[in-house]
């Protein structure tokens, strides 16, 4: 791996925590070629995608790690990994030493699977493609468009009948260590959020921390709870799960102090920054007077792009809430 990047804090900790948000372990089937009797060949795939305006980090990232490439469509971004021999000298090791946790565990163990039985050519017999096939129909089970009868027409394609192979079961998880720091710094530079909201109705700032993975790794989300030792989780209708904590007190005394140990490596780094100093100017000064509430806005907006998303413009809040004007 090259160290040599810079602004950038990159370690397998951090890389585990970000693939757990943003990141994918696949195996798909090329059907196209023809290789000794059998007509699919697997193919393994891990990507790891986020807005277009983190392409600088990934760059980054592609020359730390020293394999794959960068591919970029319109406002994403994506880290591809395709070789077998870099997902073994590479991959396997980072994620064996710092692994990814709950659902995404399973895919990667599969994912693990498979590497290694293409290592040992196993993909290239009509029994070792029908045992990669079961395999992979155990990962990434949430939204996934893998059906039985999806399974069954790949079968159908080989020349053995599949009954014959000895099913594969989904494959026992380790126990693992507890979250790491670095872990959930990488968490949360993929799906984590900091922002200051607005009553429309009255004078009143709350501070928001969250961090939303989807349902397939709810204990995640109940480890990061554990892991600050505050906040709550709430199922939301998308099929995700919310950690989150709305509290001042709570921001400040469980969530900053440890934060404050490690940096970012995407532009949420930026956006903390300001996201602590208001939390800090909420608790020592209040927003009571104009003058602080006018200070407060203008971190808020700074820290969401000039108001993006939000329904009222700075000047038209300010409008709306300054004493002066009423």
């Amino acid at each position: 791996m090259n160290t040599s990047t810079n602004k950038y804090n990159f370690n397998s900790g951090w890389i585990s925590g970000f693939t757990q948000s943003d990141g994918s372990f696949g195996v798909s089937f090329d059907k196209r070629h023809l290789k000794k009797g059998t007509t699919i060949v697997p193919r393994l795939n891990f990507q790891l995608s986020q807005n277009i305006s983190e392409l600088q980090m990934f760059q980054a990232l592609q020359k730390y790690l020293g394999i794959g490439h960068i591919v970029v469509n319109k406002d994403e971004v994506r880290f591809v990994v395709t070789s077998l021999t870099q997902i073994l000298t590479v991959l396997i090791p980072l994620f064996d030493k710092s692994p990814v946790r709950d659902g995404k565990l399973q895919s990667y163990l599969i994912f693990k699977k498979v590497a290694l039985m293409m290592k040992e050519k196993e993909h290239l017999t009509s029994e070792g493609t029908v045992k990669i096939i079961q395999l992979a129909y155990f990962m990434n089970k949430t939204g996934s468009k893998r059906t039985e009868e999806s399974k069954q027409s790949l079968l159908a394609l080989l020349p053995i009948q599949s009954e014959t192979v000895e099913a594969v079961k989904a494959l026992p998880t380790p126990n693992l260590p507890e979250m790491s720091l670095d872990f959930v710094t990488g968490l949360i530079d993929g799906d984590g959020s900091f922002n200051l909201s607005f009553k429309t109705d009255r004078r009143r700032i709350v501070a928001n921390f969250t961090v939303i993975q989807d349902e397939a790794s709810s204990a995640v989300v109940n480890e990061l709870k554990a892991f600050f030792n505050c906040g709550n989780v709430y199922n939301l209708p998308s099929a995700a799960i919310r950690y989150q904590v709305e509290s001042v007190d709570l921001i400040l005394n469980h969530i900053i102090p440890l934060l404050n140990q490690v940096k970012f490596n995407t532009f949420k780094q930026e956006r903390y920054e300001i996201f602590s100093q208001a939390c800090h100017l909420i608790k020592t000064k209040g927003y009571k007077t104009d003058e602080n509430l006018k200070v407060l806005v203008d971190l808020a907006y700074d820290m969401n792009k000039s108001g993006v998303r939000r329904k009222l413009t700075k000047e038209e809040y300010l409008k709306k809430m300054i004493i002066s004007n009423k």
